[in-house]
């Protein structure tokens, strides 16, 4: 029996992850007395982009974890100014937005189906390489491993470091500590009771261009609700009444050689059945239908994140 939201699970909450802004100084500093100057602020590395004899630099990549507002970036961006001056109006680089499922008691069964739920029903509106990685990083292939191959011991991605747009799913159980001026990842446990199921989703580029967020001062009183309209943090399951997905030898080999099948997660079916009899591409393939409770869900932790970032 699938495990639900109703099964000891709280609200699900929305948070901004991190932040990456670009910021240009009148007076040149170096990454490391910024780290430390604002890491009460969260920020957790500032890396050079011009760097000069010395360290020194005029233009940074910051980077804020776990903004619970935009008091801390409005808070940095003034003292940045007033002590170095601002050579140019910061610019939003990229953009982190997760939405955590805790559950009451902490119960790791019952956040190991969940999700592995997630996993199965995370219906990005691109397809940019599905794929499961091991604790590892074993690669279990190029194209989503059938339904068999999900597990919460696993991370899904679905797009690559470099796109626009990148997925995760998984268990989370450990946090990440930076160190130095360009943010060396190191991770750390996390109490038990602070376990939970997360999909996060970071954006760059084009992606935050369509959002219209290009200026630092646009995070200021957005409506994180945009994301979900924009197809981000969506659920769908299989919609057995389609039929068959592949029924010809053409459509039925080709599934074969990637790994598919009428049970493969929504991520992968989502890639099929996706024209209409007119030829109109759908939002949602055919074979697929919404996962209300996850979707719905979700779009009520972006409402509340609104509310709480502005």
């Amino acid at each position: 029996m699938e495990i639900t939201l109703k099964d000891g699970f709280k609200a699900p909450i929305g948070v901004v992850d991190w932040v990456a802004l670009v910021v240009e100084l009148q007076r040149k500093s170096n990454g490391g007395h910024i780290k430390g100057a604002y890491k009460h602020l969260g920020v957790s590395y500032a890396k050079p982009l011009d760097k000069g004899d010395g360290g020194a630099a005029s233009k940074f990549v910051v980077r804020l974890q776990h903004p619970s507002s935009y008091a801390p970036i409005e808070c940095l961006l003034s003292d940045l100014d007033e002590k170095y001056g601002l050579a140019a109006a910061p610019t939003l680089r990229a953009l982190e937005v997760s939405i955590d499922f805790f559950h009451k008691t902490a119960d790791s069964l019952a956040l190991q189906a969940m999700t592995e739920r997630l996993m199965v029903s995370a219906t990005p509106s691109t397809i940019l390489n599905p794929r499961i990685i091991g604790e590892n990083y074993d690669f279990s292939g190029g194209v989503m491993p059938r339904r068999s191959a999900i597990s919460a011991t696993k991370t899904l991605y679905i797009g690559n470091k470099h796109d626009d747009e990148m997925w995760r799913v998984y268990w989370k159980r450990t946090d990440e500590t930076f160190i130095g001026e360009d943010g060396i990842r190191v991770p750390k446990p996390l109490p038990q009771s602070e376990y939970r199921s997360r999909v996060e989703v970071r954006l760059k580029g084009k992606v935050l261009e369509k959002l219209n967020l290009i200026s630092a001062t646009d995070l200021r009183g957005f409506s994180y609700e945009r994301l979900h309209s924009a197809g981000f943090f969506k659920f769908a399951r299989r919609d057995h009444r389609s039929g068959l997905i592949f029924t010809n030898p053409y459509s039925i080999a080709a599934a074969k050689s990637l790994g598919v099948d009428d049970d493969s997660p929504a991520c992968v079916l989502n890639g099929f059945g996706r024209k209409d009899n007119r030829g109109r591409v759908r939002q949602l393939s055919r074979h697929l239908v919404t996962d209300t409770e996850l979707t719905e869900a979700s779009r009520h932790a972006l409402r509340r994140l609104t509310q709480r970032f502005s």
